[in-house]
């Protein structure tokens, strides 16, 4: 039998994505590897663990960081993923159960109100969908185009097996790191900036965060607002809407 040669090594970016699993450092190469290999203009994740509330784990719009923030938001804080015709699905999904969706499979199914809110107003053409159940609660992963339509991007014979793949990434970090389900939007923040803004919703003053941090207030506001221009937010108020679950 003739032996055939591999032709095909794994690139950089992959084997830190890999390596990342399970670490906080998991979404700086996550994100990267969407925008660049997909082509993603905005992406966001969310989480249903009970069949009926949706908590939001990861939103990052490329271009317009404050339009995925304010997505996200209202997506979770005016429960608007029960219009979402792709909820019935994210709560009923079976462990290991991969969906891939299409938004053409969906406007029939989908209120004007809710695509002009998701779709027309922030200029979105396109929107490429995986589900993916697991033990702990199902994914909901989404990735948004402002100018192209997904088959231009990635050939529709592939797109099942990045669906795959993206859900078992996403799934299995969150298994390997339990604690980040419940940090939701604050796990893709620093360990400093995620302490500043727990203890900012637990309502403590920046005063009381530097000395039980042991940092200088100075430092506190710096955290503060690295976290909250990641966050794409510029208040206490939005903090707290923000990680309402």
């Amino acid at each position: 039998m003739a032996l055939t040669k591999v032709d095909w090594l794994p690139t950089r970016g992959q084997l830190v994505l890999l390596s990342a699993l399970g670490e906080a450092e998991f979404f700086e190469p996550f994100l990267k590897w969407i925008n660049k290999e997909l082509g993603a203009d905005q992406c966001m994740i969310f989480f249903c663990a009970d069949g009926e509330k949706v908590s939001t784990l990861l939103f990052k719009d490329f271009n317009q960081n404050a339009s995925g923030k304010k997505l996200a938001e209202s997506y979770v804080t005016e429960r608007l993923y029960m219009q979402d015709p792709n909820f019935s699905t994210l709560k009923s999904s079976l462990p290991g159960e991969v969906t891939l969706i299409r938004l053409a499979d969906l406007l029939d199914d989908m209120s004007l109100n809710y695509r002009n809110r998701y779709f027309d107003e922030p200029g979105f053409k396109d929107k490429f969908s995986v589900i993916y159940g697991s033990e702990a609660g199902n994914f909901y992963i989404n990735l948004y185009h402002r100018t192209a339509n997904f088959d231009q991007l990635v050939p529709r014979n592939q797109q099942q097996a990045i669906g795959q793949l993206l859900g078992l990434l996403v799934s299995k970090h969150y298994q390997l790191n339990q604690a980040q389900l419940s940090q939701g939007p604050l796990a893709f923040l620093s360990e400093r900036e995620r302490q500043v803004c727990a203890a900012v919703l637990q309502g403590k003053k920046s005063e009381t965060i530097a000395y039980e941090l042991d940092v200088a207030p100075s430092s506190v506001v710096t955290y503060r607002k690295r976290a909250y221009d990641k966050l794409g937010i510029s208040s206490r108020a939005q903090l707290f809407a923000l990680c309402q679950n």
